[in-house]
C-alpha cells in the first residue's frame, strides 16, 4: 500500500506529519468523504492509483540505485540510442506498398517493417478460394518476385528490415533472402528480422497448420541457418499485441509475453538451440494502450521481468539482447472522428517512449476505413519526429526514472505479471495454458469490463460516447479482397514453377525460392506431417467502440432510407434551474447514438408539455425536471401522451432511489430511466429496436 492509503505506514515523522496535515485539507473539501471514495482510482490491472505519491512509497525498490544499461535493465537496455521509426507498410500489392515505402523512407522511416497479408503468413498463395486472407492486414507476398517488387529501390544493406512470418518463418524468410540476392544483397549484409511466432499465430486463429512441435523444429532450423549465414536477422517473435487488441490489460501483457518466450527457448533447447542462441534471436512486440502512466510502467516492468527470467538461466546480461518494440493499440480506435485517432495515438507513443522502446509504429489515424492515406502516414510519421527533435525524448536515458509514481507503478505491475506468469509455469507452460483456454477467457473478462466502462461512459471516448460529431460522413472500408485476391491469384499461377517436392531444410528451401517456389509451395515441401495443428479458443481481435459505431452506423442508414435521424423530444418542465442539468445530460446521451435532439422547453405543467411533446412527432420523448417535481409531473404527463400517441416511447432524466417509485412510474407509461450509471449503450440499442431503427 501507498503511503497515502496507509497513513500508519513506517515514514519519517516530518512526512507522516505533513501526509496528515494533506489529508485533513483534501477531506474537508470533500466534505467528509473519505478520499479513498473520490480520489483513488483502480486500473484494469486491479492496481489502486493514489492520488499523490511520495519517496516513502519507493522505499524497498531494490532497483533505484541502478544506472541507464545495468542490470535489471528496467532503466533501459541500451540507453542513449532514442527509437526506431519503424512504421508498418500493408498495402494489398507488391507494387502499392514500394510506392508507399519509398514515400516513408523518403521522410523519416528508420526501418522498413513488411507485414506480409494473412495468406502469406498462413503459408498460402493469392487466390480467389481465400479472398477473405488475400491482401488483407498486409501486403500480398507469393514469391520472390513479390518481395523484390515490394523492396525495389530499398538498400536492403543501409537499412533494417523486419518481416512478422506467423507460425513457419521458413517459407517467408526464403523468399525474402532470394530476393535480396537478387538485388545484390547477401544474407550477411542484412539486418532486421524475420520472426516465427506460432504461439501468436495459434491465439490469434485459434488453429496451426502445423503441429505445434513441428513449427518449434522448424524455427529452429531456421535459427541455425540464420545464425550462420544473416547473423543481422532475428528469427523469433513473442507478439504481446494479441493479447492487447483483444482487449486485455497491460499485466496480461507482460505475464503472457513471459511465459509464451520461455516456451519457444525451451522447445528450441529441445532441438539443440541453447538458450545463449535463442535470447539473442527475440522480437518483443506490444500494443499500447490508451492510460498514459501504466503504459510507460509496462516497458520499463518488462525489462525488470524479463532480467530475472534470465537470470534463472544464470545468464542476466542476455536480458539486454531482447529486442522491445511497440505499435499504438488498435483496442481505442475508432471510425467516428477518427481525426481523434491522432490524439490517442499521439498519447499512446508518447507512454512508449518515456517507457524506453526500441522501435515503434504508430497507427495511421484512418486505417480502419482501408489502406492509410498519404496525409494519414506523413502524420504518423511526424509524430515521431515531434517527440524526437521537438521534445528531445531521445537525448534522455529513462526520461520516466526517478518519479515516484511511475517507480512504484513499474513496481506493481512487475509483482502482478510475474505471478501470472508463476501460474502459467505451474499449470505446465503457455502451450497448456492455451490448450485449457485459461489466457484467453482471462482477457475476455477484462475487455467485458473495461468495455462495460465504455457503454455506460464510466470510461470516455471523444466522438464515440462523448461529444459526437453526427455532421461527419463516416468513411466506409474500401477494396474488394474478393476481386483482388481473384487477379492475384491468375497472376500467381501464370509464373508459379511445378512442386520442388521435398525439402530437407532451410538450405533447400531457399534454392527451391530461388528457383520460383511460393510460400505454398515451400510450405508443402516443408511439412513433416500429415496432421494438422491443434485447435484451442482463438481470441478475436475488438475495439472498444464497436458498439457505438454499430448504433451510429444504425441510425446513418435510418437516414438515408427516410431523409431524417431518429428523432427524440426532450420536454424540459419549468425554469432552467429545474431542468438544465438533466437536459443537457440528455441531449448528450442520446446524441452518441446519432439520435437529433429537439428541445422543447418552459412548460408550466404536465398537460402543455405532453401536447407540445406529441406534436413534434418524435417517437422518443424524454421528460426533464427534478425528483421533488416528478411525482407530481410524471403520472399526468404519461397519461396525456398514451392518450394521444399510445406509441410514444416515454424516457424519464434521473433514476428515483426507491424502487417503488420507479414502479409506479413504470406503471405510469415510463419505458426507461437515463442516468449517470445506465448503460447508455444497452439503452439506446433497446430504443432504437422499439422504433423500429434496429431489427
Amino acid at each position: 500500500m501507498t503511503s497515502v492509503l496507509n497513513p500508519e505506514a513506517a515514514i519519517p515523522p516530518a512526512l507522516a506529519t505533513a501526509l496528515a496535515d494533506w489529508r485533513r485539507t483534501v477531506e474537508a473539501e470533500l466534505k467528509g468523504v473519505p478520499l479513498e471514495k473520490k480520489l483513488v482510482t483502480r486500473t484494469p490491472e486491479g492496481v489502486s492509483l493514489a492520488p499523490l505519491y511520495t519517496r516513502a512509497d519507493n522505499d524497498g525498490l531494490a532497483n533505484l540505485g541502478t544506472t541507464p544499461g545495468q542490470a535489471p535493465y528496467v532503466r533501459g537496455f541500451r540507453p542513449g540510442t532514442g527509437w526506431t521509426c519503424a512504421q508498418e507498410t500493408t498495402s494489398g500489392s507488391p507494387e502499392a506498398c514500394n510506392e508507399a515505402l519509398l514515400e516513408d523512407l523518403r521522410h523519416g522511416l528508420g526501418a522498413v517493417v513488411l507485414r506480409p497479408d494473412e495468406a502469406a503468413r498462413s503459408s498460402l498463395d493469392p487466390d480467389a478460394g481465400n479472398p477473405e486472407k488475400t491482401g488483407r492486414d498486409g501486403v500480398s507476398l507469393a514469391d520472390r518476385i513479390d518481395v523484390g517488387a515490394a523492396l525495389a529501390g530499398v538498400a536492403l544493406d543501409c537499412v533494417p528490415l523486419w518481416v512478422e512470418a506467423g507460425e513457419e518463418a521458413r517459407p517467408l524468410a526464403a523468399i525474402v533472402i532470394a530476393a535480396a540476392e537478387a538485388m545484390g544483397v547477401s544474407p550477411d549484409r542484412l539486418s532486421g528480422g524475420i520472426t516465427a511466432d506460432p504461439l501468436a499465430t495459434w491465439v490469434r486463429t485459434g488453429w496451426l497448420r502445423l503441429p505445434l512441435a513441428e513449427a518449434w523444429a522448424g524455427a529452429a532450423d531456421w535459427t541455425r541457418w540464420a545464425v550462420r549465414h544473416a547473423p543481422g536477422l532475428r528469427t523469433l517473435g513473442v507478439d504481446a499485441t494479441v493479447w492487447a487488441d483483444a482487449g486485455g490489460n497491460a499485466v496480461q501483457e507482460l505475464g503472457f509475453s513471459l511465459a509464451a518466450a520461455v516456451e519457444g527457448m525451451r522447445a528450441l533447447e529441445l532441438e539443440g538451440l541453447p538458450v545463449s542462441v535463442t535470447a539473442a534471436q527475440l522480437r518483443f512486440c506490444f500494443g499500447v494502450g490508451p492510460q498514459f502512466f501504466p503504459e510507460v510502467a509496462k516497458f520499463r516492468a518488462f525489462r525488470l521481468l524479463w532480467s530475472r527470467v534470465m537470470s534463472a538461466y544464470g545468464r542476466v546480461e542476455l536480458a539486454s539482447k531482447a529486442r522491445v518494440e511497440a505499435r499504438t493499440g488498435r483496442w481505442q480506435t475508432s471510425v467516428l472522428d477518427p481525426h481523434v485517432n491522432l490524439l490517442r495515438g499521439t498519447t499512446a507513443a508518447c507512454s512508449a517512449v518515456l517507457g524506453g522502446c526500441d522501435a515503434l509504429h504508430i497507427r495511421p489515424f484512418d486505417e480502419l476505413a482501408g489502406e492509410p492515406s498519404m496525409v494519414a502516414r506523413r502524420l504518423a510519421r511526424n509524430v515521431h519526429a515531434v517527440l524526437s527533435e521537438e521534445f528531445m525524448f531521445s537525448a534522455t536515458a529513462d526520461p520516466a526514472g526517478g518519479s515516484w509514481y511511475v517507480e512504484w507503478l513499474t513496481d506493481q505491475l512487475a509483482r502482478k505479471a510475474w505471478a501470472v506468469f508463476q501460474d502459467i509455469e505451474r499449470r505446465g507452460g503457455m502451450a497448456e495454458a492455451l490448450r485449457s483456454g485459461r489466457p484467453q477467457a482471462a482477457v475476455r473478462e477484462v475487455a467485458a469490463e473495461k468495455g462495460a466502462a465504455i457503454a455506460q461512459r464510466r470510461s470516455g471516448m471523444v466522438g464515440v460516447n462523448l461529444f459526437p460529431n453526427l455532421r461527419e460522413t463516416v468513411r466506409q472500408k474500401e477494396g474488394d479482397n474478393a476481386t483482388f485476391a481473384a487477379a492475384r491469384g491468375r497472376e500467381i499461377a501464370a509464373r508459379r514453377p511445378a512442386s520442388p517436392g521435398l525439402l530437407a531444410s532451410f538450405d533447400a528451401a531457399l534454392a527451391a525460392a530461388r528457383a520460383g517456389a511460393t510460400v505454398a509451395q515451400l510450405a508443402a515441401g516443408l511439412s513433416r506431417s500429415a496432421v494438422p495443428g491443434e485447435t484451442i479458443d482463438a481470441l478475436t481481435p475488438t475495439r472498444a467502440a464497436e458498439g457505438f459505431e454499430a448504433l451510429r452506423a444504425a441510425t446513418d442508414r435510418y437516414r438515408e432510407r427516410t431523409g431524417r435521424r431518429p428523432t427524440v423530444c426532450l420536454v424540459k418542465m419549468g425554469p432552467p434551474s429545474q431542468h438544465k442539468a438533466r437536459a443537457e445530460f440528455s441531449a448528450g446521451f442520446f446524441a452518441v447514438g446519432g439520435f437529433e435532439v429537439i428541445p422543447i422547453e418552459g412548460f408550466p405543467h404536465a398537460l402543455a408539455g405532453a401536447v407540445a411533446a406529441v406534436a413534434s412527432e418524435a417517437p422518443v420523448l424524454v421528460l426533464c425536471s427534478t425528483d421533488e417535481t416528478y411525482p407530481e409531473i410524471v403520472p399526468a404527463f404519461a397519461h396525456a401522451v398514451k392518450e394521444r400517441r399510445p406509441d410514444a416511447v416515454i424516457v424519464l432524466a434521473g433514476l428515483p432511489a426507491d424502487p417503488a417509485v420507479v414502479a409506479t412510474y413504470r406503471a405510469a407509461g415510463v419505458g426507461e430511466f437515463i442516468h449517470l450509471r445506465a448503460d447508455t449503450h444497452a439503452v439506446l440499442s433497446a430504443l432504437l429496436r422499439k422504433i423500429g431503427v434496429l431489427s
